[in-house]
């Protein structure tokens, strides 16, 4: 197990069990402004806590121990390292190779030999296109503490953990979220929740409002106390 200590935003663990090729590439890395740690084999390279690195580059490796594939599946595994990209590294690169890795989640294969300058590359074009899907992602998601609404998923969690909310819950607990501090009277609630058909066709009351944030309320916990009615003007989520 070997680090730099160059300071990056960028941090890369690089898994090979061919020693000289490691420090070549930990070398280049440097240069080009990113903090390189090597390890030679799948249980180190886990020991090192891969959540803590931007990318690891992941040769295939036939150790008996764990080779390429099985590293890989073990992040995928791990909801803290689900999410971090990873590039199999290899000078087997048959087809099916190929794909079996790109299959197991790789974000790339590169053949074995290749272009240092060309890696840096696609490694730089790894982590540009994650850091989009990420900043994707944060537009999806309302947080208040704990409580996180993700627009893009449908899902609600409190601390990590899922609350099962039906569609209406969640619309208008998103409703209430985003615009922290704004009353909504029922009427606003109904034209901006229910379904427009729904809504004029007058299937929908103020008593329907009403027993959804009451039911929304009980499901979100301490949460629920957040959701105020001042009368005369509706409702809001306050801090």
């Amino acid at each position: 197990m070997e680090s730099t200590d160059h300071v990056s935003t960028e941090r890369i663990l690089i898994v090979d069990e061919d020693r000289m090729s490691c420090e070549l590439l930990q070398f280049k890395f440097t240069v080009e402004g990113f903090a390189a740690d090597l390890a030679h084999d799948g249980p180190t390279a886990l020991a090192m806590g891969p959540e803590n690195y931007s990318l690891l580059l992941i040769d295939l490796m036939d150790n008996e121990k764990m080779n390429g594939f099985q590293l890989a599946s073990r992040l995928k595994r791990n909801p803290n390292t689900y999410n971090t990209p990873y590039i199999f590294i290899s000078r087997k690169a048959s087809e099916d190779d190929i794909v079996n890795g790109l299959d197991a989640g790789a974000d790339d294969f590169i053949p074995k030999p290749f272009s240092a300058r060309e890696l840096v590359a696609r490694v730089r074009s790894v982590l540009r296109r994650r850091k989009m899907m990420a900043k994707r992602r944060m537009s999806n998601e309302v947080r208040f503490k704990g409580l996180l609404l993700d627009i893009g998923t449908g899902l609600v969690t409190i601390d990590d953990k899922q609350v099962k909310l039906t569609r209406i819950e969640f619309l208008i607990l998103g409703l209430l979220l985003r615009h922290r501090g704004r009353f909504f009277s029922r009427t606003d609630i109904r034209d901006e929740v229910w379904d427009d058909s729904e809504s004029s066709s007058g299937e929908v009351n103020e008593r329907a409002v009403d027993t959804n944030i009451s039911r929304l309320r009980k499901k979100i916990g301490n949460y629920g106390a957040h959701i105020i009615n001042r009368q005369g003007h509706g409702y809001a989520f306050v801090d």
